[in-house]
């Protein structure tokens, strides 16, 4: 008993060295023979950056075999890629090592640079700011300056927005103490509409279409006015998602406002209010729009519509992930025959969207000329525009033919 007991003891020993011999003896795969050499280009990448092997421009006096091999750059932080060598008959494993770093600033989304305050009001404004990150989803906010609220004056101070990486963005900011607001009749002053014929006779030639949107807000139309009146087109709100707690829901207008449409002959495109903050709400909001449209041609696509800015912080996404959002909608919509569209203004579309498959761009700049330098296919120019046939005001667009269409 005692021989086998010491028997199956010194096997287990041996087991033991062999075992660790293979881990650290000469058939280590990742210890490379001294006199093996691997050169690399790149030490660091920016996250979300699109990287491929060879960006690396890999040398060695070894084989490398360099297929297959992907480099990921979602997240931050120190990377190790294992990237097959053989040297002198025997295969080994050159662990290809980076750093990806996340060196853009944060960005205001919302934020005015004068503040008024009475005395002993609050002076921490960030709660009242909206801003963003490429990448961090919870970037912060300080203050940076002494504003005293126990005394009338004015106080230069700063908005400071950083990230988990130490990026940093400032703004100046003006806080006006004072001792109590003043009382003034200020005079109404009338809206000034804009006239559908004045568009017409401003922004139309045989390169334009003129037209409109509209949803809900504009209540029952009369479609043969509208079209006599020179309309030629119209987008109509098809689902609105106001929340992310909330569900898509069609257009209470939808169904009688695309009937009236194409009943008179007008071209139609669709539009959807979504706020969908991850990939698969987008597609799920895609799917939605495309199901909801029974194969129904369309002349100008589907509009993604994104607006819900002041609640950027409150579903803590990145900049990154909202345009991901953006591309997934696109990607389904075109796969199943519809022309994607990305409805913004121009702030928006200068300082957040990507827009990085140059899908066609829904501009809403309201002003006589644009100075929107991206391209876009229509520009919507007014909210508050008057035709006939609609009681309530209305957005009026142009469409550009020879445009990003």
């Amino acid at each position: 008993m005692l021989y086998n007991s010491c028997v199956m003891i010194m096997k287990k020993i041996l087991l033991v060295f062999i075992i660790l011999f293979l881990l650290t003896g000469c058939n280590n795969k990742y210890k490379l023979p001294d006199d093996v050499w691997v050169n690399k280009s790149i030490d660091e990448i920016e996250v979300y950056e699109k990287v491929d092997i060879k960006d690396f421009n890999l040398s060695s006096n070894a084989e490398l075999d360099l297929n297959g091999i992907d480099i990921s750059t979602n997240s931050i932080g120190n990377k190790i890629i294992e990237v097959p060598l053989k040297y002198k008959g025997k295969n080994y494993i050159y662990q290809l090592k980076y750093k990806v770093v996340d060196k853009q600033a944060p960005k205001y989304i919302s934020a005015s640079g004068y503040r008024t305050i009475l005395l002993n009001g609050k002076t921490n404004f960030c709660d009242d700011i909206v801003f963003g990150d490429n990448y961090d989803r919870e970037p912060k906010c300080r203050i940076d300056g002494i504003i005293d609220n126990k005394n009338v004056g004015k106080y230069l101070v700063e908005y400071v927005i950083t990230d988990s990486s130490n990026n940093e963005r400032r703004k100046k900011l003006t806080v006006n103490v004072i001792e109590k607001y003043e009382t003034t009749n200020k005079v109404k002053q009338e809206k000034q509409n804009l006239k559908f014929s004045d568009v017409i006779e401003n922004h139309k030639n045989d390169s334009t279409m003129i037209g409109i949107d509209i949803s809900r807000y504009q209540g029952d139309i009369d479609f043969e006015k509208i079209k006599n009146a020179g309309c030629e087109f119209v987008i109509i709100r098809i689902g609105i998602n106001s929340d992310i707690n909330k569900d898509l829901s069609m257009d209470s207008y939808y169904l009688k406002n695309i009937e009236g449409a194409k009943k008179v002959g007008l071209k139609i495109g669709v539009y959807v209010y979504s706020s969908a903050t991850n990939v698969d709400k987008a597609i799920e909001h895609a799917k939605w729009v495309v199901k909801n449209l029974h194969g129904e041609k369309l002349d100008l696509g589907i509009a993604f519509d994104w607006e819900n800015w002041s609640k950027f912080r409150k579903y803590k996404i990145n900049i990154h992930e909202l345009n991901n959002v953006f591309d997934a909608f696109a990607t389904y919509v075109k796969a199943n025959g519809y022309k994607p569209m990305l409805y913004s203004s121009k702030f928006y579309l200068e300082n957040i969207w990507e827009n990085k498959n140059n899908e066609a761009v829904w501009l809403a700049h309201y002003t006589n000329h644009t100075s929107y330098a991206g391209p876009y296919y229509i520009w919507q120019m007014s909210c508050i525009g008057k035709i006939d046939g609609i009681n309530a005001d209305v957005d009026i667009d142009i469409l550009y033919k020879n445009k990003n269409a």
